[in-house]
This record gives structure tokens, C-alpha cells and sequence, in this order.
């Protein structure tokens, strides 16, 4: 079970190769598939429970989403 948030999607193995005049040249190398076969890039995962971490929460050092997975834990 995933808890959290649709993640953004952008997710490829990537290497880079150093070019003339100190540029990089990165290039995609691999993709991931979920279990099923689909890609996730552009795509994301979406989780099985939503649960935001907004940034107050994070200041006051709790983190909703790892409680919220505990207690699904639990259960």
C-alpha cells in the first residue's frame, strides 16, 4: 500500500557524458515500469491513501504521511 502523494513523475536512469567547452551531455538510459508494465515517467504513481505533508507539519518535525502508514499498519 502506498501513502502520500501522486509523485511528480519524472523518474529516468540517465548518465552524462562531458562535451567541448565544459558542457554535459546527459542522456536517458533506462526507464522504470511498475509490476504491471506501465511506465511511470510523466505519469507518477498515485498512492493508495492521499495524505499531504504540508510544510507547517515538517516545521514542527511530524511527519503525517509515515504516522498515517504506521496506523494503516497497525490495523
Amino acid at each position: 500500500m502506498i501513502v502520500g502523494v501522486k509523485t511528480a513523475g519524472r523518474l529516468l536512469s540517465g548518465t552524462s557524458f562531458k562535451v567541448e567547452h565544459g558542457y554535459l551531455l546527459g542522456l536517458p538510459v533506462g526507464a522504470y515500469l511498475t509490476w504491471r508494465g506501465t511506465m511511470i515517467e510523466g505519469k507518477g504513481v498515485t498512492p493508495d491513501v492521499a495524505v499531504d505533508l504540508p510544510y507547517e507539519a515538517l516545521k514542527r518535525r511530524r511527519d503525517i504521511q509515515l504516522e498515517k502508514a504506521m496506523d494503516l499498519a497497525k490495523a
